[in-house]
């Protein structure tokens, strides 16, 4: 017996990626954590290919949004990279190139029928932030993304309705400080990374209280990456093993963004 399965109005058919993996490093005024990382230890990269080419989308997206149309996505969830649209890091003044960029492939998305979810943060913060001021450990950090999203809200938050603040947030300090397979790619940094969780929870919150005060018509979140937390046994040290684990990896960001407290 043939089963229809009905979707109602509205429904999103998308797809998702990111500034870095799609627009790479071209016309840029910065470089990012992932553009450095790739400078520096290029071999780290599946077959060596990184942001020098990415999938081209800088140059091609006029033709990708048509391909999106002709297949029946009608919505794509990507990123502002940092790195591109601002000129002065420690002002948030944007960068005329970056500006145009940004305008011109949210007119094409538009004019291919392609809602736009625009993400502040994919795991790329300006590289010079990292070395200047040790990135996301950092209460500075903080503020100058509050800059960076109120330049992003103020330019683009009357043509695109939805926003997320951070792309699965728990990789930074995870992959990056306690692991070492992400850059900087420190190990058994716990303090480090436990100051970082929180510092960006902190960010999330200015930004969507920026985008929340800036009178904006729109939606704004937060993308986070959970993973369950099951303990090996029923005795009392691994069901608290599990509670710390789940604490630290899934409610550190959880709680604030659904209860307001961490």
């Amino acid at each position: 017996m043939e089963t229809k399965l009905t979707f109602p109005s509205g429904f999103w058919w998308g797809a998702a990626s990111s500034g870095p993996q799609t627009e790479g490093w071209f016309g840029k005024r910065h470089e990012n954590v992932m553009d450095k990382w790739y400078r520096v230890q290029r071999n780290d990269f599946f077959n060596g290919v990184g942001p020098d080419v990415a999938s081209d989308f800088y140059h091609k997206y006029p033709e990708d949004f048509k391909l999106f149309r002709e297949i029946g996505l009608n919505s794509f969830r990507t990123s502002i990279q940092w790195s591109r649209l601002i000129r002065d890091l420690e002002t948030g003044e944007p960068d005329p190139e970056g500006v145009r960029f940004y305008r011109d492939m949210i007119t094409a998305a538009k004019e291919n029928g392609i809602e736009l979810i625009l993400n502040l943060h994919h795991f790329d913060l300006p590289d010079e932030l990292l070395e200047k001021y040790g990135g996301w450990e950092s209460k500075h950090v903080v503020d100058l993304f509050e800059k960076f999203a109120k330049t992003a809200f103020g330019l683009f938050g009357d043509d695109v309705k939805y926003w997320t603040t951070f792309n699965e947030p728990m990789v930074i300090p995870e992959a990056g400080y306690l692991y070492g397979f992400h850059y900087p790619k420190y190990s058994g940094k716990g303090k480090e990374a436990a100051q970082i969780v929180y510092n960006i929870n902190l960010a999330s919150a200015k930004a969507i209280r920026a985008f929340r005060e800036s009178g904006k018509d729109g939606e704004i979140g937060i993308i986070l990456n959970l993973t369950p937390a099951y303990p090996r046994s029923d005795s009392r040290e691994d069901t608290e093993a599990a509670r710390l684990v789940d604490g630290f990896f899934n409610r550190s960001y959880l709680d604030p963004a659904v209860k307001g407290e961490l």
